[in-house]
This record gives structure tokens, sequence and C-alpha cells, in this order.
């Protein structure tokens, strides 16, 4: 039942988010659209940037779930992107809200989750010192989130084709790594 209702509020958020800005969302919105009380919402979650947080993570952790073989990782890159394409929208206004810096921080996280768990699954590791195992991941994060960031909202994005460079770019990295 928690993971139902916190799914309830995230829907609501979305839901809420379609009508008004982000920054003037409020609990209060979310419990009259789900019909529950302030405890209740409280129960689940700290605040409106935790169920922002919440929403990310599930939707890349089950973009995570379905990866698990080599040719997959491309899937799950091209989930990705297309997962920051549909909420295109949303993401756009949460960016341009005083929550940017905490939504870059949001996806950060859940794209360097999904380049280590591709890092760790990879049958031929790169042979390197973990610091800079470490830096390689981060570079490669940042880079993909730049670029997440710069097609935010771009009609003409060729998702196809930008999945296909980065994940040249990485396994190229990785492969330079273990010669």
């Amino acid at each position: 039942m928690p993971a139902n209702m916190k799914s309830r509020i995230a829907g609501a958020f979305m839901e809420v988010s379609k009508t008004k800005s982000v920054d003037k969302i409020t609990v209060r919105d979310l419990v009259e659209v789900c019909h529950i009380s302030r405890q209740t919402f409280y129960y689940h979650f700290q605040d409106i940037l935790e169920v922002i947080e919440w929403s990310v993570q599930q939707v890349f952790e089950e973009i995570l779930a379905h990866r698990t073989e080599k040719e997959a990782s491309e899937y799950a890159l091209r989930s990705f992107i297309e997962a920051s394409s549909e909420v295109d929208r949303l993401l756009q206004k949460l960016l341009h809200s005083q929550r940017r810096e905490q939504v870059e921080k949001i996806l950060v996280n859940a794209v360097r989750s999904y380049l280590q768990e591709m890092l760790a699954r990879q049958e031929s590791k790169p042979n390197l010192p973990v610091a800079d195992a470490k830096v390689m991941v981060d570079f490669c994060t940042y880079g993909i989130v730049g670029l997440l960031l710069e097609n935010c909202g771009k009609k003409s994005l060729d998702k196809e084709k930008l999945t296909r460079q980065i994940q040249r770019l990485i396994s190229e990295r990785t492969e330079t790594l273990n010669s």
C-alpha cells in the first residue's frame, strides 16, 4: 500500500504540474487531488522535492531493471533519453523553477547509478584504479546529463542517433582503458 500511495501522490504532482507552475505546487494541492490527509502525505514524503526525486528514481530504476544483458545497455541509455523526452514539458518546467539545482542533482544521481551498474555488469571491466574509474563515471555522467539538458525541448532531437553516439563514446572510453 505505501508504494501505491507514493505513486498516487507522484501522479497527482504530474497532473497538477500540467496546469500550475512547479514552484507554486503545494502539499495542499496534492492532498486535495489524492483525497488524503496532510498526515498521509507527510508519512510518505517530507516535501514536494522528495516527491519529484522519488518519481525520477522510479523511472530510472525501472529502466535499469530491464537491462540485464550487454546489448541492453544501449536500450537502457535510449530509455533514459526517451524518458527525459517523455517528461520533457515537466522537465522544462522544473529546470526553469527554483528547484533547478535539485533537479540537476537528481538527474546526475540517476545517470551515475546507471553508469555504475553498466560498468559493474560489463564482462571485461576496465583495468584501472578506483579513483580513475570514479573520474570516468563522473565525466560520462556530467556529459550525458549536459546533453539531456541541452536537448530538452528540442522537437528535432534524433533520440536513436544521440543514443548511438553516447553509447559509442562510452564503449570507446572503456575499451581504451582496457588496452
